[in-house]
């Protein structure tokens, strides 16, 4: 039985939520951390590590890439939380990314996104930006973000734990 490590990076909740969702249908031997517990683990003890992240500028946040790429030679998956539907072309840009950066040294076994809410402290950096910048707040993003901010929800948890109940068994 492989010996596994969670790992999360959250700024708003939603991505610690999905993964204590997916802590819990994790079989075998297991630990959870948050990014800042694991700064100074090795890892060594581990055959598998997950990883979960919120999205910034269509990457995984900047603390998880670290970790990423600090990893050799250990099957990974991840998951994350963006405020864009993850089946957008937002979304699949982002897992596009991610699963090139988790492969580049390590075996890639999967990856999941979510919706979720998007941070307040974002939200009002946008009201801020002019139209012409990549960001604004338009009426098309207000209501995504309208949308998200009630993710992740139970179906968005269920989803996470089946989508990993079928990568790890």
């Amino acid at each position: 039985m492989k010996k596994t490590a969670l790992i999360y990076s959250s700024l708003t909740g939603n991505t610690k939520k999905i993964g204590d969702a997916i802590f819990e249908i994790i079989p075998g031997d297991k630990s959870i951390y948050s990014i800042e517990e694991a700064k100074e683990l090795s890892f060594e003890e581990y055959d598998r590590i997950i990883v979960g992240f919120w999205v910034d500028k269509g990457h995984a946040d900047s603390r998880v890439k670290k970790l990423i790429n600090r990893l050799k030679n250990k099957e990974i998956a991840f998951f994350g939380t963006l405020g864009a539907e993850p089946d957008s072309d937002h979304g699949r840009k982002v897992y596009t990314k991610v699963s090139e950066l988790c492969s580049k040294n390590n075996n890639l076994i999967g990856g999941f996104l979510s919706l979720g809410k998007v941070s307040d402290k974002l939200v009002e950096m946008m009201k801020k930006f002019p139209l012409n910048l990549i960001h604004p707040l338009t009426p098309e993003r207000k209501a995504r973000i309208e949308k998200a901010s009630t993710h992740p929800d139970e179906n968005d948890l269920n989803n996470a734990k089946n989508y990993f109940v079928s990568i790890l068994n």
